[in-house]
C-alpha cells in the first residue's frame, strides 16, 4: 500500500457473470444476488457492463508477450529515470469478450504486495456472506445472588475487529484514509496519521451496560477474555489476535509548546492500562516521534522527538498483549457502569480454567454485542489495506474451517482461486495481507478480478475497492485527472531500503481493478512495476504509488471510448 505526501509502509456486479474469467473456466457457488454499499454511478455502470458479458473459446485470449500499443501518457511516465532497470507488466481485458486488448509480460510472476487481499475479501465473501456479522458474548460463570456473581465475568472473542468503535455502532466501520489524511493503524510510520471520530470503547461500555442492566453490581471473582477462537497469528506487521479494541493501539496526541518546552500528551482511549511520559522537546524543526515501552516497566510508555511550534503530531503505541489490555479496558467500562469487580484492573488476563470453548451455558450468557457486517470489514480492509484486518480474515476463515490454526484459511483461499478456474501455480499466497513473497501474474489477478465480479456479492466486492481521486489508498492520486472516479482498483507495495545508502527498492508497486468505460464495455486489469529505485522510500512510496495509478488512468483514458 501506499500513503498521501510522501509517507508510508515499507513490506511490503449486478446479475450473475455468465462469460469466462479472462484464462479461467466459470465456476460459481449459488445465492442471492444482494445490492451494493454504496450508490456510486462508475459502479452501476461497471455492473451493467460485466453482467452482459458473453463465452468465448480459449484461443481468443492466449497472450504470453506484448499485445497492443501502450498510450503515450504511460510511456513517459515509463521512461522515468526510476525505472530504467524495471519491469512494466500488465493485462488489460474486455469480460465481454473475453480477449486482452492491452498486455505485456501478462505470464509472469511478480510480488502481488497488497493486491493479493483481494483474494482474502473475495474468499471471505464467498465463503462467509457479505451480511454475516460477529457476535460477542458475555458469560456470567457462577449464577447471579442478590446483584453479585460469585465467579467471573468472561468476554468471549469472536475476532470482530471494531467492538463498537469506527461508528460499529451505526452498523459502520469508518476509516480517515483520505487524500490528505492516513488511518491511524500506521500512525506510528505516517506523520499525518489521524483517528476516527468515534469513541473505541463504545462496544465495552454497551457490553457494560448490558451486564449492569442484569441486576449485576459486583464480580467477587476476574474478568476473562477468552481467546480461544483462534491461536493468535504473527502477521509480518504484528501479531493478529481474536480481541481488538481500538486496533490495540493506544494513540498518542502530541501538543507542542513554547521552543525549547515539552509538549504536551493526551492518549485515546483514557485508561489506567498505561501511563505515558513526554520527553517530546518542542524546537523549530520537527524530527518526528519515537515511542517506546520502559524496560524496566512495561506499563510506562515513553514519547520521545522533536515537535515545531503550532504544529500538533501524533503517534500510536501497539499494544503487545491484546487479552490483557482488552480485560483491563472492560474492568474498567464495568466501573463506570456501575459494576465492581474484586479483581485489579491492572492485571494478566487469565484463561486457565475456562470450560470448554463451545460448553458456556445460554442462561449464563448476560450480554452481547453484534459487528458490523463482513462487506463493511472488506470494504475498510481493501480502502485502507489493513494488514491485520486482512490476516484476521484469514483467520475466521480457518475458523470457519474448524481450525485454530489461522494458516488454515489459507486452504479455503486456494480453494477458492481454484474454483474460480484460475492457475494454481501461478498464484502464492504466504498470509492475508500479501506479504512477501506472495506472487502471481497479471492474468491471473484479472482473471480473479472478473471471476469475483461477477458472484452475487461482486456488488460489494466491487464498490468497495478504492477510487481514483475520491476513496482509500487511490485517493491522493488523480484527483484532477479526467479518469478519476473510472479506475477502481486495490493497491500494492512491496519495499526494500538500502542500510548503506538509503535509497529504495521497489520490488513491487501494482494495482488491480476494473477500469470504468463511457461506452459501457468496462476492462479489468492487473498492473505491477517491479524493480523502481528512488533515492529514499518515501519520495519511493509517493513517487512510485502516483505513477502506478496514473498508468492505469492513462490506460483507461485510452480506451474510455
Amino acid at each position: 500500500m501506499r500513503f498521501p505526501h510522501g509517507s508510508g509502509h515499507v513490506s511490503q456486479l449486478g446479475r450473475e457473470f455468465l462469460c469466462r474469467p479472462v484464462g479461467a473456466a466459470v465456476r460459481r457457488r449459488s445465492g442471492p444476488v444482494r445490492s451494493g454499499i454504496r450508490a456510486l454511478v462508475p459502479v452501476v455502470i461497471l455492473l451493467a457492463s460485466l453482467a452482459a458479458c458473453t463465452t468465448q473459446s480459449d484461443k481468443a485470449d492466449s497472450p504470453t508477450g506484448t499485445i497492443g500499443s501502450l498510450p503515450d501518457a504511460a510511456r513517459q511516465i515509463m521512461a522515468k529515470p526510476a525505472y530504467a532497470g524495471a519491469r512494466w507488466l500488465y493485462y488489460v481485458a474486455d469480460p465481454n469478450t473475453g480477449k486482452a486488448v492491452l498486455a505485456n509480460a501478462p505470464d509472469q510472476l511478480v510480488f502481488t504486495g497488497s493486491t493479493a487481499k483481494e483474494f482474502t475479501i473475495g474468499t471471505v465473501y464467498d465463503t462467509l456472506g457479505t451480511e454475516t456479522r460477529l457476535t460477542t458474548p458475555v458469560y456470567a460463570s457462577a449464577p447471579t445472588v442478590a446483584g453479585t456473581v460469585s465467579g467471573n465475568l468472561v468476554l468471549v472473542a469472536s475476532g470482530d475487529l471494531t467492538l463498537g468503535g469506527r461508528g460499529a455502532l451505526q452498523g459502520k466501520v469508518d476509516h480517515t484514509f483520505t487524500a490528505t489524511s492516513v488511518d491511524h493503524v500506521y500512525g506510528d510510520i505516517a506523520p499525518n496519521t489521524t483517528k476516527v471520530a468515534d469513541d473505541p470503547l463504545a462496544g465495552l461500555n454497551d457490553l457494560a451496560h448490558q451486564v449492569a442492566a442484569k441486576g449485576i453490581t459486583r464480580i467477587d471473582g476476574d474478568v476473562v477474555i477468552d481467546t480461544r477462537i483462534w491461536e493468535t497469528f504473527k502477521g509480518q506487521e504484528g501479531l493478529v489476535p481474536p480481541i481488538f479494541v481500538n486496533d490495540n493501539i493506544l494513540d498518542i496526541d502530541v501538543t507542542p509548546g513554547d521552543v525549547g518546552q515539552l509538549a504536551s500528551i493526551a492518549t485515546t482511549p483514557q485508561t489506567s492500562a498505561f501511563t505515558v511520559e513526554s520527553k517530546v522537546t518542542t524546537a523549530d524543526t520537527a524530527t518526528g516521534l519515537q515511542v517506546a515501552a520502559d524496560p524496566n516497566d512495561p506499563r510506562h510508555i515513553v514519547v520521545t522527538g522533536t515537535v515545531a511550534p503550532g504544529k500538533p503530531a501524533a503517534t500510536i503505541y501497539r499494544i503487545p498483549d491484546a487479552a490483557s489490555w482488552a480485560r483491563t479496558l472492560f474492568v474498567e467500562a464495568l466501573g463506570r457502569a456501575g459494576v465492581t469487580v474484586a479483581a485489579p484492573a491492572l492485571s494478566s488476563n487469565n484463561e486457565a480454567g475456562l470450560p470448554a470453548p463451545t460448553s458456556y451455558p445460554a442462561d449464563r450468557q448476560v450480554a452481547a454485542f453484534q459487528s458490523p457486517t463482513m462487506k463493511a470489514f472488506g470494504s475498510m480492509i481493501l480502502e485502507t489495506s489493513y494488514n491485520t484486518g486482512a490476516n484476521a480474515m484469514m483467520c475466521l476463515l480457518a475458523v470457519e474451517a474448524g481450525s485454530t490454526d489461522c494458516t488454515a484459511g489459507l486452504k479455503t483461499i486456494r480453494d477458492e482461486v481454484e474454483m474460480a478456474g484460475l492457475n494454481s501455480n501461478e498464484v502464492v499466497l504466504v498470509d492475508g495481507q500479501g506479504a512477501d513473497p506472495a506472487s502471481t501474474t497479471p492474468k491471473q489477478m484479472a482473471a480473479w478480478m472478473q471471476w469475483a465480479a461477477g458472484q452475487s456479492w461482486g456488488p460489494d466486492f466491487v464498490a468497495g475497492q478504492p477510487i481514483l481521486g475520491v476513496t482509500g489508498s487511490l485517493a491522493s492520486s488523480g484527483a484532477d485527472s479526467p479518469a478519476k472516479g473510472k479506475v477502481l482498483a486495490k493497491t500494492g507495495t512491496s519495499a526494500a531500503v538500502d542500510p548503506a545508502t538509503g535509497r529504495a527498492l521497489f520490488n513491487v508497486q501494482s494495482l488491480a481493478g476494473y477500469l470504468v468505460r463511457d461506452n459501457g464495455k468496462n476492462l479489468v486489469f492487473g498492473l505491477s512495476m517491479s524493480g523502481g529505485t528512488y533515492p529514499d522510500v518515501l519520495t519511493g512510496l509517493h513517487d512510485a504509488g502516483d505513477d502506478v495509478a496514473m498508468v492505469a488512468a492513462a490506460i483507461q483514458q485510452a480506451f474510455e471510448k
